[in-house]
């Protein structure tokens, strides 16, 4: 029992302050598996990548997946109600504060969680890359990836899917 209230807290926290999307909170949740010692580093990595290609949300796949590993489908379920509760609870919240309300508030707000968000996502994305970039050969796909999408307009599909076909390949 200890251990789905865990869960749950944890999640909740995750989506307490994940305010952004998927990217933001993967810090978030890398330093709460590695904390409560519920996966390695590697397994973490894992399940960033599965969370990215399966369909929904990265915070609700991740929630989904460690909460089964922790504890099976009841941990799933209260993992996952622990990251979507704040969510929730925050909309139903504003939507009542502003329901009969007019003005620039809410876009205030979100004008100044922005730049916040940019540093979450750039923290994560530095976080992934310190642990995944551990050869030249892997320095040099960042780079070539990093220049076609800033550089040109090459679908990031096309990319992500020659970056696999390299992998199959040569991995």
């Amino acid at each position: 029992m200890l251990t789905l209230l865990k869960l749950f807290g944890t999640f909740f926290e995750i989506g307490l302050f994940g305010f952004g999307g998927g990217y933001v909170i993967i810090p978030l949740i890398q330093e709460h598996l590695v904390k409560n010692n519920w996966m390695s580093i590697e397994e973490f990595l894992n399940l960033v990548a599965i969370a990215e290609v399966t369909p929904g949300s990265i915070s609700v796949n991740s929630a989904t997946y460690v909460g089964y590993k922790v504890y099976g489908v009841l941990g799933s379920v209260v993992a996952t109600l622990g990251v979507i509760s704040p969510s929730l609870i925050v909309g139903l919240l504003i939507a009542a504060f502003f329901k009969n309300g007019t003005g620039n508030t809410p876009q205030n707000i979100l004008k100044f969680l922005a730049p916040a968000v940019i540093g979450l996502i750039l923290g994560s994305g530095f976080t992934i890359g310190i642990t995944n970039i551990t050869s030249l050969i892997n320095l040099l796909i960042f780079v070539i990836v990093l220049l076609l999408l800033v550089f040109t307009d090459v679908n990031p599909i096309v990319i992500i899917i020659a970056t696999a076909l390299i992998g199959i390949v040569f991995g």
